[in-house]
Formats: C-alpha cells, structure tokens, sequence
C-alpha cells in the first residue's frame, strides 16, 4: 500500500504545545484531531508524540503513559542539556542541538530531545522547531518495509537536525572569506573590522563547541543495536554520522580561519605601527642635526660673537645658512635610506 500524509487537524495544546503523528503498519502517517499524551499506539505501527516549550504537566502525562525514566523527563523539561545518548528500561533518550544565528549574527542553539521506545517516539523541543508536516514529508521518503519502524522516525529527525548544519557553515564560511577579502584589500581598518573578528571567531569556536558531541553521540547509537538501529539500518545512521563528521571538519576549519584573519589584523596592525615608526624617525632624523647647529650657535662664546659673527651678514651665512645645509644634508640622507 503506498504510503501518504492525511492531515486531519492543527496544533492542540495540553499544558504546552503536543502534536501527535500515528504510524500505522501500512506505512501511513496521520496528524490526530487531540494529541492526547494517554493515546495507545496501533498495533503494528508507533506513535510520534512532538512537544514544544514542554511543561511539567504535559511530561507527567507522557511519563506515566510511557513508564519514561524521572530522570530523562527531567532533562527534557529543562533545556542546556549536553549532547548524549542513554539507554533506559524500555527506550533509549537522545539530546542533540541545531544552530542558526539570529538578526545580529549572533548564535543560537537549539536543543532537542527525544525518547525513542518499541512503539512510540517522542520529541521535545525548546523554542525552535521543525514543520510536523515537513518531517512526514521526509518520514515517506525512507524504504517502505521501514516505516512502521519507529527508529525510521528517528532516522528523519536525526537526519533534519544534522542537514540544518549545512546552511550555517556556508554562510559562516562566506562571511569569514569576504573578511579575509576585506583585511587584504582595505587600507585603513575601522573597528566595524575588530568587532567582526570577534563575532566571527566566537561564532566558530561555539558552534564547533555545539557540533563535535553530536559524532560520539551518532557512534554510540550504531552501537546500540535493535530496536532503536537494527543490522539493516545502520548504513542511514552512518551516513547522519559521515555528514556530521563533514560539517565539524568544516567548523574546525572556520576555527582557523577566524584565528588566520587574527593574525592578519595583527600583521597589518604592525605594518601601520612600523609605518608611522619610520616616519617619526625621518622626521627626527632631519630635526636633530638642526637642534645641534642651533644650540651650538646659540652659545655664548667669546669667539662666536665676537669674531665669527660680527654682523647681520655673517649671521645669515653661518647660522641660517649652516642650518639650511644640515637640513639639505638630512633630507637627501632619509631620501636614500627609504628607498632601500
């Protein structure tokens, strides 16, 4: 029987946002009218409980429908959990994160956590989520003799929360290049450049902080075994696992790259440091040959003033004239220097 999406009804709210998805042994997804947390599975198939900005009552009912472990309904409760994979009495619980980045470009991380059991998978997201009906979409994608399986659900949402990485170190990627672009290229770095660096090398190093758990998580699960990944689905679980391995090598890669573009505005920093040295110098280099001819004549000495300079005359040929002739000397002298 081919399989098909039959929406029946929005979004319904008990103590938080639930949408529940049955699956039934033909391969056929359906949205319930009531997600009800005390709803039985179909024989055959398995249920999808996905719940939004969970409350205490809304995960009390799914534990006690679900016999969930008190300790895995509290850390899905409560967001920041670290990346893991644990395996309880009846379901195995999975916390993994997406990251995107909001108006200002700063990151945001998204968790989600997932109880996954013989005949039911449940997701808990905090704030930010994917479409139920997207999920379906892709859910109907995977080999038909899968579907009444519940870890083929979890397969897709593994594989949605893995394929939103990719988005994120392109564009990462693009701006950490037109940054290097514009270090190499712009004479005069303003501080929109240094605040940028910042961002960019925080944004890197937190995202890969985010990301790299996420590839022992994916190894533990090939471990694990039926139900949750069987001998004949390990290939789809593997192939999660390569492109998250792909997207922490890029990450790691962003890494350096934000520490290159450090070390550019460093050099360049140097470079204008140097420049504005050299130039002091050529400056005093002309000046102090004058001080000395000016505090020389400046003296006070018998024979100076009574022999030398006698006059106006004598006065603008040896003092003016001495200085003048220091100065051409000094000048032409920087002149040859700086073009070594």
């Amino acid at each position: 029987m081919p399989s098909q999406l039959v929406p029946k009804a929005p979004d319904s709210e008990i103590a938080g946002h639930l949408r529940a998805c049955v699956f039934d042994r033909a391969g056929t997804a359906v949205i319930e009218k009531h997600a009800v947390p005390t709803k039985t599975p179909p024989t055959g198939g398995f249920i999808w409980f996905d719940v939004t900005d969970p409350t205490a009552e809304g995960m009390a009912l799914l534990q006690s429908r679900f016999r969930l472990h008190p300790l895995a309904v509290e850390d899905a409760l409560h967001a920041h959990q670290r990346s893991k994979a644990e395996s309880y009495q009846g379901f195995e619980f999975v916390v993994v994160h997406s990251v995107s980045t909001d108006e200002q470009g700063l990151l945001q991380v998204h968790e989600l956590n997932l109880f996954i059991g013989a005949d039911f998978v449940i997701s808990v997201r905090h704030g930010h989520g994917f479409s139920t009906q997207d999920i379906v979409d892709r859910w109907n994608r995977v080999p038909e003799d899968w579907r009444s399986d519940p870890s083929s659900l979890f397969y897709v949402l593994l594989d949605a929360m893995v394929d939103e990485y990719a988005p994120f170190a392109d564009a990462l990627e693009d701006e950490l290049w037109a940054l290097r672009h514009r270090l190499v290229n712009q004479r005069h770095l303003d501080e929109d450049v240094v605040r940028k660096i910042f961002r960019l090398s925080e944004l890197a190093s937190a995202s890969y902080a985010v990301v790299f758990p996420l590839k022992d998580v994916l190894t533990t699960l090939l471990r694990v075994g039926p139900p949750i990944v069987s001998e004949n689905e390990i290939p789809y679980f593997r192939d999660i696992r390569d492109h998250a391995e792909h997207v922490i090598e890029r990450l790691s890669h962003a890494q350096t790259m934000a520490d290159r573009a450090f070390d550019i505005y460093h050099a360049l920093e140097n470079r204008a440091q140097a420049a504005v040295s050299k130039q002091l110098t050529q400056v005093a280099t002309v000046f102090l040959p004058l001080t000395l001819v000016t505090g020389f004549f400046g003296q006070n000495f018998g024979f100076l003033v009574n022999k030398l300079i006698v006059s106006t005359t004598s006065f603008w040929v040896f003092c003016v004239g001495g200085e003048l002739l220091v100065a051409l000397i000094a000048v032409l002298y920087v002149i040859r220097v700086g073009r070594r």
